[in-house]
């Protein structure tokens, strides 16, 4: 996958914020510099080379020097800040092409570049263009992790997992299992874990007549009574209620059982 290099340092140009009118479209152009996109707010639509890219709040994207963009069709209004700069693309690269971004973490550094005065040097836009940089490329392998961890638990979930284990696995501590965890999929691993834990049991309870306390240690519970309190907690009935209800909706009476109009 083409990535931005940072063994040859990214050059900063210069940098702006940018706020589409409504129906206004992306420019025509083969531009002579690379493009950061730091999606604020709205949908920003053009065609790079031949290939339709549609980009939204929270995303970044990396527009490579020399390739035909045009603007086809309209855009909703985007908002977005853009830095121009002069990089090394390479299969591998440090940075991936598109990814998305935490704006609290990136805003900081954006801000660094918007107080800087015209008298800055140079040296200062650098500076605070090379923390974005490392921190959109800290995110994209933070996701990554997170994404590695969140398989982990899906392929384990019948058993018991600790963060212990998960940390065995990943080469990570509880505090930064928990953190890029929680900041992928917004709740920590054990949350994640019990919601997936509680859905597989919701599906087992209506689709087979296994006992309910078998499909507790089928779905990774150890002790029914955390089961049971989880599975209550959450769906405000016990698991047998739950089976009677959903069970009566799909079940079908003989037709000498039918009521008749």
């Amino acid at each position: 996958m083409i990535g931005l290099c940072f063994n040859r340092p990214p050059q900063y140009v210069y940098s702006n914020s940018r706020q589409f009118l409504p129906q206004e479209r992306h420019m025509d152009r083969i531009f002579d510099e690379d493009v950061l996109i730091l999606m604020r707010k709205g949908t920003l639509r053009f065609w790079e080379n031949g290939t339709r890219i549609q980009l939204s709040a929270g995303e970044y994207y990396l527009q490579r020097a020399s390739l035909v963009q045009e603007g086809r069709e309209e855009s909703d209004i985007p908002n977005y800040y853009f830095i121009h700069f002069h990089g090394f693309f390479r299969e591998g690269g440090h940075l991936p092409i598109r990814g998305k971004f935490n704006e609290e973490h990136i805003s900081k550094y954006v801000k660094k570049i918007e107080d800087l005065g015209i008298e800055a040097p140079a040296l200062e836009y650098q500076r605070w263009f090379f923390a974005i940089l490392s921190e959109l490329a800290k995110q994209q392998n933070d996701d990554s992790l997170a994404d590695n961890v969140r398989s982990y638990l899906l392929q384990n979930y019948m058993h018991r997992i600790t963060l212990e284990d998960i940390g065995k696995a990943f080469f990570l501590t509880k505090n930064q299992i928990i953190y890029l965890f929680r900041s992928t999929y917004g709740k920590t691993p054990h949350r994640y874990l019990m919601d997936y834990r509680l859905d597989k049991a919701c599906k087992l309870l209506v689709s087979t007549s296994y006992p309910i306390n078998t499909v507790s240690e089928m779905v990774g519970f150890e002790e029914y009574s955390v089961f049971y309190r989880a599975f209550f907690s959450k769906y405000g009935i016990s698991p047998t209620d739950y089976r009677e209800i959903k069970s009566a909706k799909f079940f079908i009476p003989p037709p000498n059982e039918r009521p008749t109009k």
